[in-house]
């Protein structure tokens, strides 16, 4: 199951103690962030943070010179580390003491230490895995303010975040790596360019194009470090798109025209914000030759059948699609499929070649109906 991270803190509440009154209200939250570090809460580290959330205290006339705390928890669920039940992992505390009629606080105003005490494996679990990525694991955690005067509670609010980071970003087509460089032509010179990757609509995603020189390149990282088709700004490293999005189709105005005989490669670059700075996923590199159709050779600017020759092999698509072949010239139509009887979106391809590709899935026969 992958999420990003949604924050949900206080909403605005009224605390009456005779005639001493406090309001808190929610100045902002910055709920677009997916990677929860836990440095983020060291003291030694607070003049680098940014402001996760801010909230505004409103009091009464009656409250002057009055001291109230405010403790902040996380409580961790987390299965795949042993947590199956809400545990303290971690807490903060702030006094505020009122002179002002509206005081704001933030994440940064708070002191914070571990509440993890037993040496339990869940816990050696845990802090392998901060130690090891810095951050805080997958899963659920319950989030807590608790409101006190003199001891004694006078009023708490709780939510719930998820916590999970993208893990992976597929390049589907066009191309392939350099290994399979000759099944990596086509025939279209404004290719639609598409990949997978987990949910994540927080997040940017952005493409490099380049040439790629057998004669001056060493490898395909050299070629795309070099200078760029896509975009077309050598002070820009990536061409930036749509939040969230899957595909990029190549502009037939506007750019340098691709041109027949030439190798290309591409990259795309995914970018989210976290508690420190932003973060960088790179996918793999594709590399692709455009070459001249003839009436032996497909020209398909179809990205969902690329997917099918990937499920299918190169061998089984070309019986099949080329010319004399049973699916001479088809293309796909209409937005499902039907895999085992049972109808799905056309865009489980996606996921489906995914799967083949990391052996989870295999294909046991192949019919034409």
């Amino acid at each position: 199951m992958k999420k990003y991270i949604i924050i949900i803190l206080l909403f605005s509440a009224c605390v009456y103690s005779k005639n001493c009154s406090y309001t808190f209200d929610k100045e902002y939250l910055h709920d677009h962030i997916l990677i929860f570090y836990l440095d983020y809460f060291g003291s030694d580290n607070l003049s680098s943070q940014v402001d996760l959330f801010r909230y505004k205290m409103t009091r009464s006339s009656e409250c002057n010179n009055e001291t109230i705390n405010i403790e902040f928890s996380f409580n961790i669920f987390s299965p795949d580390l042993g947590f199956t039940n809400f545990e303290m992992f971690y807490q903060g505390n702030l006094a505020i003491t009122i002179d002002e009629p509206i005081e704001f606080f933030t994440n940064s105003d708070f002191s914070f230490s571990s509440g993890l005490s037993n040496d339990n494996e869940q816990t050696k679990q845990l802090i392998s895995y901060i130690s090891q990525s810095g951050s805080l694991p997958s899963g659920q955690y319950l989030f807590q303010f608790t409101i006190k005067r003199d001891n004694n509670i006078i009023e708490t609010f709780s939510d719930f975040i998820d916590i999970n980071k993208p893990s992976f970003i597929d390049l589907l087509s066009p191309g392939g790596k350099l290994s399979n460089l000759s099944s990596s032509v086509i025939y279209n010179k404004a290719p639609l360019f598409t990949w997978y990757s987990d949910y994540c609509p927080e997040c940017t995603y952005e493409i490099r194009i380049c040439e790629y020189n057998q004669n001056i390149h060493k490898s395909l990282q050299e070629a795309l470090n070099d200078r760029s088709i896509i975009p077309w700004n050598q002070f820009d490293e990536f061409y930036t798109l749509p939040k969230n999005a899957h595909s990029f189709q190549y502009p037939y105005t506007g750019f340098i025209d691709l041109q027949e005989g030439q190798y290309y490669v591409w990259q795309v670059r995914r970018s989210y914000e976290t508690t420190l700075v932003s973060h960088y996923d790179y996918s793999s590199i594709y590399i692709f030759e455009i070459q001249s159709p003839t009436k032996n050779q497909i020209d398909f600017s179809d990205p969902y059948l690329s997917l099918v020759k990937s499920l299918i092999g190169k061998e089984q698509f070309d019986l099949l699609f080329s010319t004399g072949g049973e699916l001479e010239r088809y293309v796909t139509s209409g937005n499902s499929v039907w895999i085992n009887e049972e109808e799905f979106h056309i865009d489980i391809l996606y996921l489906l070649n995914t799967d083949f590709n990391q052996g989870k899935i295999k294909i046991n026969n192949i019919e034409i109906k």
